[in-house]
């Protein structure tokens, strides 16, 4: 049917969309760097990766000088307003329910997120409570900000606690808005 004359299309990439796919492709990228990578994860979450060349404890001032070339380059002279630095170390060495869930989305690179290439993710307060505004609005609700980074469901007592949402979407590599619908889905509607 197609004969000689077919056309091939030219294989179309997609970029990726969720959280966990922008995370492996970080970590691959991190995994080839020479240098700190600075990378928008999306709903205001963003990760600096420190390759396997580098040594944190012995380049210190390095890393401080990269990591801010690289946020520049990402971000511009935007200011990060209020903002978390979470180590991973710190989710995957913690005790939550969600710690060991690295080793089954990081599949291969699993073994290297215990030790051999840092991550630190960088949490914008504005850019979270737009997403946690955004899914109470999808379900009909409203919410309004609770002390510096919680939000509480307006007219009701459920508070959305920002960080055990952040730490969750971390450990998972699950997107912020998917936690938040469940959230809102199971607790509050």
């Amino acid at each position: 049917m197609f004969g000689d004359n077919s056309v091939k299309l030219p294989f179309l990439k997609r970029e990726p969309a969720t959280l966990r796919e922008r995370l492996l492709k970080a970590i691959e990228q991190g995994l080839k760097a020479d240098k700190v990578l600075f990378v928008s994860l999306g709903e205001g979450f963003y990760i600096h990766v420190m390759p396997p060349v580098y040594d944190f404890l012995q380049e210190r001032e390095r890393f401080e000088r990269e990591a801010a070339e690289a946020r520049q380059a990402v971000l511009g002279e935007t200011p990060l307003g209020r903002y978390s630095l979470i180590n991973f170390r710190q989710v995957r060495d913690g005790r939550l329910p969600y710690s060991g869930d690295y080793q089954e989305w990081a599949g291969r690179h699993a073994v290297k997120l215990t030790g051999e290439l840092g991550l630190i993710f960088l949490v914008r307060e504005a850019e979270v409570r737009r997403v946690i505004e955004q899914e109470c609005e999808r379900l009909g609700l409203a919410c309004e900000p609770q002390g510096e980074w919680d939000m509480q469901v307006s007219d009701t007592k459920h508070i959305i606690y920002t960080g055990d949402l952040v730490y969750e979407a971390i450990g998972r590599a699950k997107n912020l808005s998917d936690l938040v619908r469940e959230y809102l889905v199971y607790r509050v509607a």
